[in-house]
């Protein structure tokens, strides 16, 4: 399994600063890949006792266009104090923002994706409709609290909708192709929020029994200590939060912002997407697991593989 190989403590001393920071995380290969993506031990499957998951083997993808316009009777169901807002311009495609660019806010983001039915992971259902951010979760003491306060408070979690849904979501708020964002959640999970990741019999939360790594896009903050402290149980019990999380990481990397990283490694540098892709997996830049990573997720997003016709 690859993993940051920059310690907290190295963190601190590049920086000066006596403080924990959580190095970014090794993440478990999803089931929806296709052939010949699997280069990692063989993933684990979510375990019986969550409340998410799912003992049937993974299913395909349902094969249903993603984002089309349907009329708002058809919109995914939520609960009544977090109401989706009805589109007001709804964008058919959210593309990658350049670096430094000013972000849209939440519910900018929410009130642009169309409302569509089509969930291919029923199973996330709770976790779908789940707004930690509604209930009071806030994120601090966290990564990015370190490297850019501003980026800790943008993570909120606060959306409800399906799984393609708070995939774009998330791509629309942090400014990103939201096929990447698609691409990496099918090679992280298969889309599944229940799965679990990183089982290497290590003191984690009860709830994931030795497994550091969870949810959509695989966050290692289920250790204990945790890579990225701050943003337990929220990555488990919240779609959104998980995938907000994950994509205010990529923004870092993607503005430039870890500092270290070029300190470490001169070719770092911002508007690098790939390379912050590959960054999110191994901890480090271009190195031999981000060598590895980046092209299982280009493969995917090649075939589109969430959205077979």
């Amino acid at each position: 399994m690859h993993r940051r190989n920059l310690s907290l403590a190295s963190v601190a001393v590049l920086m000066g600063m006596a403080i924990p920071i959580g190095a970014a995380r090794a993440l478990e290969q999803g089931p929806l890949a296709g052939a010949g993506l699997r280069s990692r031990q063989p993933a684990t499957r979510p375990l019986a006792a969550s409340p998410r998951a799912s003992s049937r083997p993974a299913a395909a993808l349902a094969p249903m266009p993603v984002d089309t316009p349907r009329p708002s009777a058809t919109r995914a169901l939520a609960p009544a104090s977090t109401p989706v807002p009805p589109p007001t311009r709804y964008v058919a495609h959210f593309d990658t923002l350049a670096a430094g660019s000013a972000l849209p806010s939440d519910a900018q983001c929410a009130s642009e994706i169309a409302t569509n039915p089509w969930e291919p992971r029923p199973q996330n259902l709770t976790a779908n409709q789940t707004n930690v951010y509604a209930q009071g979760f806030r994120l601090q003491n966290s990564y990015l609290g370190v490297w850019a306060p501003e980026y800790e408070r943008l993570v909120t979690g606060n959306y409800v909708g399906t799984t393609d849904q708070i995939l774009r979501w998330a791509a629309c708020k942090w400014g990103f192709d939201e096929d990447t964002v698609k691409a990496q959640a099918v090679v992280e999970s298969g889309w599944d929020q229940a799965w679990l990741g990183d089982c290497n019999g290590g003191t984690t939360q009860p709830e994931t029994h030795g497994c550091a790594s969870v949810g959509i896009l695989q966050v290692k903050g289920a250790d204990i200590p945790p890579d990225y402290p701050g943003t337990w149980p929220a990555i488990w019990t919240s779609t959104a939060f998980n995938v907000d999380f994950a994509m205010g990481v990529r923004r870092l990397c993607f503005d430039g912002k870890e500092t270290w990283l070029h300190d470490r490694n001169p070719t770092y540098a911002a508007g690098d997407l790939w390379g912050c892709i590959g960054h999110y997996y191994s901890g480090g830049w271009y190195d031999q697991g981000a060598i590895q990573y980046i092209p299982k997720v280009q493969a995917v997003l090649a075939a589109r593989t969430w959205t077979p016709f």
